[in-house]
């Protein structure tokens, strides 16, 4: 059998089959996803694409409440808290190689379109994976503090529909 250069030069497995990935990056990847479906699943005709958000979510926030203290926080909350682009990448993106050094995955994403976009190859380790994951379930609870104070100040008897409107872009990606 003849050996693979790349494979044998990179120390990394090309294309390896579902059992040879350690147990804990499936692990860590599941949370990831789960953490953005429980995310983006409040409502799915709701979802917005993740560059739109911060700036929709003020305008529906001016709309519903008017100028309120958290918006700022809010806005800077969606800009900030998670790269949606680590998330597609390893959810859209080909897991192509293994390295088993550094218990990381090699993910090939799509097209580069332009010079300005980002590098289409990612190195994503347990950990990393977990970060984004993390990411996701801090942003949520972070937007539910701001929710309960603007609730608590209001005297929020939840009179109104928290929820967002429909996206008017056929959805959000």
């Amino acid at each position: 059998m003849k050996k693979n250069w790349a494979a044998s030069t990179l120390g990394r497995t090309l294309f390896p089959p579902a059992e040879a990935i350690p147990q804990s990056l499936g692990v860590a990847f599941m949370r990831m996803m789960m953490a953005h479906a429980k995310f983006e699943s409040e409502q799915p005709g709701n979802r917005w694409a993740a560059d739109k958000r911060p700036k929709l979510m003020v305008e529906l926030i001016e709309e519903k409440l008017g100028q309120i203290p958290e918006t700022e926080a809010i806005e800077q909350l969606l800009q900030d808290a998670f790269r949606p682009d680590q998330r597609n990448h390893l959810a859209h993106g080909i897991w192509w190689a293994f390295d088993p050094r550094t218990a990381s995955i090699h993910v090939r994403g799509g097209a580069v379109y332009s010079e300005e976009e980002e590098d289409q190859f990612g190195e994503y380790s347990e950990e990393t994976i977990s970060a984004i994951a993390d990411r996701f379930e801090t942003l949520e609870a972070d937007l539910y503090k701001h929710r309960s104070n603007i609730e608590k100040r209001r005297g929020d008897a939840h009179d109104f529909d928290w929820s967002s409107p429909p996206c008017s872009e056929g959805g959000a990606r």
